[in-house]
C-alpha cells in the first residue's frame, strides 16, 4: 500500500472551493489509497468517492443548476460560466433558460433515465456540464470517439486564453457525425480530458450495489470499445449494469489534454456540496494502474520524508513498467511546494545523509549519484507536482550514463527547492526502488 502520509478530512477546507479559487484535495482525502494494484486501487479509490450527497436536478432549494453555475463560472467575470464544448461566455442564470442546458458526458439513455430521489448518477455533477442548447443537442447521446475531416464542425469561442476558429481540422472545434449509437462526437482540444476524466470517474464511482447512506440501488456503470455493448444499455430503462465508450478513444484524450486550474477549480466547487471529488482530477497518474494496468513498479523506502513549508512530506512514486524492453517508466513527485524548482537523482546505493548541504530534507541514495535526464530541471506548477520519463538505456552516473541491467535494483528521489521561515532551502522527497527486468 502507498499511502499519502496525511490524516484527517477537512471538509471546511471543501467550502473554500465555492468561495472562489481552487485549493485541491484536503489533507488526508486519499491516505487510505492503495496503488499497489488495479484492484487495491478501483476498491480503495471507489470506497472514497462513493455514496455522496445527491442534490435534486432540479427544484426551489440548491440543485445542480446552482452547483455547476458556481463549476464553470468565466474566470473573466464571477457573473457568467463558460460552457463545456462552444466555449462561449452565458450570463449565468439560477435556472433553465434558452441559452444553455445541462449535458451528460454520461447519456442517461445509457442506463439511468428515470430521475428521481433513487437515482444518482443522473444528478451527478462531477458528471453533469453546463452546455449551449444546440450544441448538447447536437452531441445527443452518440458516444466519443475521434471524428476526421469530413465530419460536421461545431466551432469554439474564443475565451480564457483557447478556442476560436474555424474551417481547418480538428484545430479547437468539436466535430460529430451520425446519429444516436451510431455516431461519434469528438470534444475540441482543450476539453477532451475534462469529458475523460468525467467519465472515467463514472466507471470507479458507479460499481453496482447500494448507497451507503440511502439504501438506492445504484448501476455499474462501465466504459468499453464494444459499440454493441453501448447500444444495448439503451433500454429506455434504468439497468443494473450499463456501457459506455469509447475507453480507447477517452484515454487518449486524458493524455492530450491534462488538467488545467479551470478543471480543478470544478472540482473543488463539486466537492463542496456532494462531498466527493474526482480522483483523476487530483491523481491523473492512476489512470495508467487502472485502466492501462500499468501500476507501481518498485516501491518505497526512507519514508517518510521531512515535511516542507506545505506542512506536508513530498513523496516519489514509479509508474509505467520496470521492464527494461517497455521502454515506458516514469518518475512523478507529489505534494511539492508550488512552483518549485527541482529534479530527479538515482543510484543503485540506498544511502541517509540527514541535511545535506544545509537542506530541511534528507538524501537517500550514497555511491555514485547521477541526476536524471541530464539533469533536467522540472517545475511543480500550480498542483505542487512534477514527473519525467527515465530511459533505463541511460541512467546518468558522475562519469557518463550506464544502461540498466535486468535483476538491477535502482534507487530514485526527488530534490526541490522550498522556502522555509523567510528563507530559501531545499528539500528531498523519499526514495523509490526498483528491480528491472
Amino acid at each position: 500500500m502507498r499511502p499519502l502520509k496525511t490524516t484527517g478530512l477537512l471538509l471546511a477546507f471543501f467550502a473554500l472551493a465555492a468561495a472562489g479559487s481552487a485549493q485541491g484535495p484536503p489533507p488526508g482525502y486519499y491516505s487510505t489509497v492503495d496503488t499497489t494494484t488495479a484492484a487495491s486501487l478501483r476498491s480503495t479509490l471507489h470506497a472514497i468517492i462513493d455514496d455522496h450527497t445527491r442534490y435534486p436536478y432540479t427544484s426551489g432549494s440548491t440543485d445542480t443548476w446552482d452547483i455547476l453555475g458556481l463549476a464553470q463560472r468565466d474566470p473573466a467575470n464571477a457573473s457568467r460560466i463558460l460552457d463545456v464544448y462552444r466555449n462561449r461566455s452565458f450570463v449565468r442564470q439560477s435556472g433553465g433558460n434558452s441559452f444553455y442546458n445541462r449535458e451528460h458526458s454520461w447519456p442517461t439513455s445509457y442506463g439511468f433515465p428515470s430521475n428521481g430521489s433513487g437515482n444518482m448518477p443522473f444528478t451527478d455533477c462531477h458528471m453533469l456540464f453546463l452546455c449551449d442548447d444546440g450544441y448538447n443537442s447536437s452531441r445527443s447521446n452518440k458516444p466519443f470517439g475521434n471524428c476526421t475531416a469530413g465530419c460536421g464542425e461545431l466551432t469554439t469561442d474564443a475565451n480564457g486564453g483557447v478556442g476560436g476558429g474555424s474551417g481547418v481540422f480538428p484545430g479547437q472545434s468539436n466535430w460529430t457525425s451520425g446519429s444516436f449509437t451510431n455516431g461519434t462526437f469528438q470534444v475540441n482540444v482543450f476539453r477532451k480530458g475534462d469529458i475523460a476524466r468525467a467519465l472515467l470517474y463514472a466507471d470507479v464511482r458507479y460499481e453496482g450495489g447500494t448507497h451507503g447512506v440511502t439504501g438506492v440501488s445504484e448501476p455499474n456503470l462501465i466504459l468499453t470499445d464494444n459499440t454493441g455493448q453501448i447500444a444495448a444499455s439503451n433500454t429506455g430503462q434504468n439497468e443494473s449494469v450499463a456501457y459506455m465508450g469509447r475507453l480507447a478513444v477517452l484515454l487518449d484524450w486524458h493524455y492530450a489534454d491534462p488538467v488545467d486550474a479551470f478543471e480543478q477549480t470544478r472540482n473543488d466547487v463539486v466537492a463542496s456540496y456532494q462531498g466527493n471529488r474526482n480522483p483523476f482530477v487530483d491523481h491523473p497518474e492512476w489512470v495508467d494502474c487502472l485502466f492501462v494496468g500499468a501500476c507501481e513498479p518498485g516501491a518505497p523506502y526512507c519514508s517518510p520524508a521531512a515535511a516542507n513549508s506545505t506542512g506536508q512530506p513530498a513523496t516519489i512514486e514509479g509508474r509505467g513498467s520496470a521492464v527494461i524492453a517497455n521502454d515506458d517508466f516514469r518518475l512523478l513527485a507529489f505534494q511539492l511546494p508550488n512552483q518549485s524548482a527541482g529534479y530527479f537523482l538515482c543510484s543503485q546505493t540506498q544511502g541517509f545523509i540527514l541535511n545535506p548541504g544545509g537542506s530541511s530534507g534528507n538524501l537517500c541514495l550514497a555511491g555514485n549519484i547521477g541526476r536524471v535526464v541530464g539533469g533536467q530541471v522540472v517545475n511543480s506548477g500550480f498542483f505542487g507536482s512534477f514527473a519525467v520519463s527515465v530511459d533505463p538505456a541511460a541512467l546518468p552516473q558522475p562519469t557518463g550514463s550506464v544502461s540498466a541491467m535486468a535483476g538491477e535494483t535502482w534507487n530514485f528521489q526527488a530534490w526541490y527547492r522550498d522556502f522555509v521561515a523567510g528563507q530559501v532551502t531545499s528539500n528531498f522527497t523519499d526514495g523509490w526502488s526498483v528491480t528491472w527486468q
